[in-house]
């Protein structure tokens, strides 16, 4: 028959630094310039955001719907080549 140990948990203070994870804490707010839903401009052309995320480098990624294109109306496009419609 086997008998077990219960298992406890490793003191972190007594292992090797280079055995310790790096708890890295982000929390941030993100801010964009464009809301869903609102009406900009892209290459001339007016499109809807659909969606909105960062990329890895903090960079502004939109999901936008191009009313003007019938073959390819979706696009993913970084926020710096849109603009509002003023």
């Amino acid at each position: 028959m086997t008998v077990h140990a219960p298992i406890s948990h490793a003191n972190r203070s007594l292992l090797p630094r280079s055995l310790l994870g790096r708890r890295v804490v982000r929390n941030y707010v993100a801010t964009y310039r464009f809301t869903v839903g609102q009406t900009v401009i892209f290459a001339s052309t007016p499109a809807v955001v659909l969606e909105r995320s960062r990329s890895a480098k903090g960079r502004e990624v939109y999901k936008i719907f191009l009313f003007d294109k019938g073959d390819r109306p979706y696009r993913h496009v970084f926020g710096s080549v849109l603009q509002p419609v003023s």
